[in-house]
C-alpha cells in the first residue's frame, strides 16, 4: 500500500487570488434557493488555510485487530484502519475529516527518533522541493520524548508553483515506538491532538515487553524559544551489581536540505555499585554518516582499554585512573556539595566529544549565588551551568553555543534514581 500523495496547494493562494466570483448584485436573493449545507468556504490565502482547525470534538475510536501488537482508542473521525507490512512495520491510518487522514508507523524495535524522521521525510517528499524543515515542540508522552517537526516544501515552477507543508511527530518511546505524519496545510493543534491521543491511548500487547528503567527522564533542548531536540535517560539494575544507564539524544538543526541535519546520540553506561565506570559505548550519527562508534572497558587489571572510530580515525587507546560514570558523579554530588561540604568536588569521566583517547577532568563549583542546588561545570575549556536536583542529577543545564546558549531542561520524570 503506497503512502498517502502529497497534499498540495496551488499557489494562488499566496497571492489571494483564488477567490469566487462575486455576486450579481441585480439579480433578486429570492431567485436563489438556500444552500442545501454550510459547507466549509475553501481557503482563500495561505494564512487562512494555515490557520485551520477541526473545532468539533472527534469522537475516540478503538483500534485493535489480530496480528497488531497493540490496541486501545484514539481520536478520529471515522474507522482506523490497520495494515502491516512485510518488513513488520504496521500503519494506522486515522481520517480525520479532512482531505487527508492522518497516518501513523509503528516500529517493531527502538528507534533513533532523527534516522526515523528522516528516513519518513524522504520517503514523502522524494518528488518535490523542500524549501526548510524545523522542529517546533517536544514534549513527554508516557514518560518518554516527542517530537513535533514540520516541512515546507514546493513543486513546479513559477506561475504555477504549488506549497505545501506537512506535519510530523515521532514518538521515541522504547515500548512503542511510532512517527505520525499529515500532509495538509493547517490543523496544527488538531494534529498535536490526535497524535497526543495515539502516544496516550494505545498499550503494547506484544508477548515479549522490553525492561522497565526504575528511573527515567525527559529533557528539551532550545535554542532561546526554538527546539532543537530532546534528551532521554534511563536507569536500570545490573545483574553484575551496580547500574546501566542509558541516555538518548537527537537533535535537529533546522534549514534547507543543505543545512539540515539530524544527529542522534546514544550511550550506555555500566558502573559498580560505587559509581566507577566498568564500560561505555558512545555512538554518533549525523544524518547518514556514523560520525563516532567507540567504547571502554574497564580490564582486569584496572586500568582502561578504548577501541573503535571517531571521526572516520580509528581509536585504539590503554590509560588508568579511576573513571566515574554519571550515577557515580550524582552520588558524590549528592552526599558532598548537595549538603555543603566542600567548595568543589573533582572527578575524571570519559567523554568521547572531548577526547576518546584520554580521561578528561570535571570540576564541579556551587553557586550559591543562584540557588542551594545550582553549580558550574568545568569540563576541559568549557564552562556549563546546572541546576541539580536534590539527588545530584542535572534538571536544568545552560550551554555556550558560540554567542549563545542552549538550554536543557527536565520535562518529566518517572521514578527516582
Amino acid at each position: 500500500m503506497p503512502l498517502p500523495r502529497l497534499t498540495l496547494l496551488s499557489a494562488v493562494l499566496l497571492t489571494g487570488c483564488a477567490t469566487s466570483p462575486a455576486a450579481n448584485h441585480t439579480e433578486s436573493t429570492q431567485s436563489k434557493p438556500a444552500p442545501a449545507a454550510s459547507a466549509p468556504a475553501e481557503p482563500r490565502t495561505v494564512r487562512e488555510a494555515l490557520a485551520r482547525e477541526i473545532t468539533a470534538q472527534l469522537p475516540h475510536e478503538p483500534v485493535e485487530t489480530e496480528g497488531v501488537l497493540f490496541r486501545g482508542k484514539v481520536l478520529a473521525a471515522g474507522t482506523p484502519e490497520l495494515m502491516k507490512r512485510p518488513n513488520g512495520v504496521t500503519l494506522l491510518t486515522l481520517p480525520i475529516g479532512t482531505s487527508e487522514p492522518v497516518t501513523c508507523l509503528f516500529y517493531t524495535s527502538a528507534i533513533d527518533a532523527g534516522a526515523a524522521v528522516r528516513s519518513l521525510l524522504e520517503s514523502l517528499l522524494d518528488d518535490v522541493t523542500v524549501e526548510r524543515v524545523r522542529a517546533t515542540d517536544v514534549k513527554s508522552f508516557t514518560g518518554s520524548p516527542a517530537m513535533y517537526l514540520e516541512g515546507d516544501y514546493s513543486r513546479g515552477a513559477a506561475p504555477a508553483v504549488q506549497m505545501g507543508r506537512i506535519k510530523v511527530m515521532v514518538h521515541a518511546d522504547p515500548v512503542l515506538p511510532k512517527t505520525c505524519f499529515h500532509n495538509e496545510l493547517g490543523y496544527t493543534k488538531t494534529f498535536l491532538d490526535i497524535t497526543e491521543s495515539v502516544a496516550t491511548g494505545l498499550t503494547s500487547t506484544a508477548p515479549e515487553q522490553p525492561v522497565a528503567p526504575y528511573y527515567s527522564d525527559v529533557q528539551v533542548l532550545r535554542l532561546g524559544d526554538v527546539p532543537l531536540g530532546f534528551q532521554y535517560t534511563a536507569l536500570f539494575g545490573s545483574k553484575a551489581g551496580g547500574s546501566i544507564l542509558e541516555v538518548s539524544t537527537t537533535m535537529v538543526r533546522p534549514g534547507a536540505p543543505a543545512q539540515l541535519q539530524f544527529q542522534d546520540t546514544n550511550i550506555t553506561e555500566q558502573a559498580d555499585s560505587s559509581g566507577v565506570l566498568v564500560a561505555k559505548s558512545y555512538s554518533k550519527r549525523v544524518n547518514a554518516t556514523v560520525a563516532a562508534n567507540v567504547r571502554l572497558r574497564r580490564e582486569q587489571n584496572g586500568s582502561y582499554g578504548v577501541s573503535g572510530q571517531v571521526a572516520a580515525k580509528e581509536v585504539q587507546a590503554q590509560f588508568g585512573g579511576e573513571l566515574i560514570g554519571e550515577v557515580g558523579l550524582a552520588a558524590r554530588l549528592r552526599d558532598g556539595l548537595l549538603k555543603g561540604q566542600g567548595d568543589a568536588l573533582e572527578a575524571l569521566l570519559w567523554v568521547p566529544p572531548a577526547d576518546a583517547s584520554a580521561p578528561t577532568k570535571l570540576v564541579i563549583r556551587p553557586r550559591e549565588e543562584a540557588g542551594a542546588r545550582a553549580a558550574t561545570m568545568e569540563l576541559g575549556p568549557m564552562s556549563v551551568k546546572v541546576e541539580l536536583d536534590a539527588h545530584g542529577f542535572p534538571q536544568r543545564t545552560e550551554i555556550p553555543a558560540g554567542s549563545a546558549t542552549v538550554v536543557q531542561e527536565r520535562l518529566s520524570q518517572t521514578g527516582e534514581p
